[in-house]
């Protein structure tokens, strides 16, 4: 069953012990009205054309693969606009669906392939996991803390899963009383947007 206290995809450090201070935040431009659900704090963020989308299906790691639809290019930590009735900059959490009348749309993003995450998983994990892969399954995201509910799942050995664990930080049973654990993890070879060699 679909867990709901996902909360997408937090940076807290670099792999190797390299410097980090949150991540450098790379902005990219988003289309008004482009976006059918809103864009939160933790969504995966892929580039098409040079416009920001947010990632909609699991990332996959596929040895000469192309940038796609769900070919992430980091993960979003905000958003700045200009709102559409008092025409005064805005620097938001999320982005609203439907964002049709809202202009200079920029998403703010941590874009380092080298940045781990933490990220929930539905269901209990232990040590032994470490090492093996994850997909991502998607939430909606809320309008109340602009946080998405992304959460990973399907651990196992498959190489074309997006994401490998590093790290688990501990097992818990969440407030709707589901057990998940929350984890560290990278983006696999072949599936960061910069990683990839055939371009767009």
């Amino acid at each position: 069953m679909a867990i709901t206290t996902g909360y997408g995809f937090k940076p807290v450090q670099l792999i190797g012990g390299q410097s980090f201070s949150g991540g450098t935040l790379r902005e990219f431009v988003v289309t008004p009205g482009s976006n059918t659900t809103p864009y939160g704090v933790g969504s995966l963020i892929t580039i098409a054309a040079g416009v920001a989308k947010a990632v909609a299906t699991s990332p996959v790691a596929i040895v000469g693969s192309t940038v796609n639809t769900n070919t992430p290019v980091g993960v979003m930590t905000g958003v700045r606009y200009t709102d559409p009735v008092y025409k005064q900059t805005v620097h938001a959490p999320y982005l609203p669906a439907d964002s049709t009348g809202y202009t200079n749309i920029f998403v703010k993003v941590v874009d380092d392939p080298d940045c781990l995450f933490q990220v929930r998983y539905e269901g209990t994990l232990t040590y032994t996991s470490i090492g093996s892969n994850v997909a991502v399954s998607f939430g909606t995201t809320s309008a109340t803390t602009g946080n998405c509910k992304d959460y990973a799942t399907g651990v196992a050995t498959t190489l074309t899963l997006g994401f490998r664990i590093i790290d688990i930080v501990g097992s818990l049973t969440d407030s709707a009383g589901a057990a998940v654990t929350d984890i560290i993890v990278k983006c696999n070879a072949n599936t960061h947007a910069y990683a990839l060699q055939t371009g767009q």
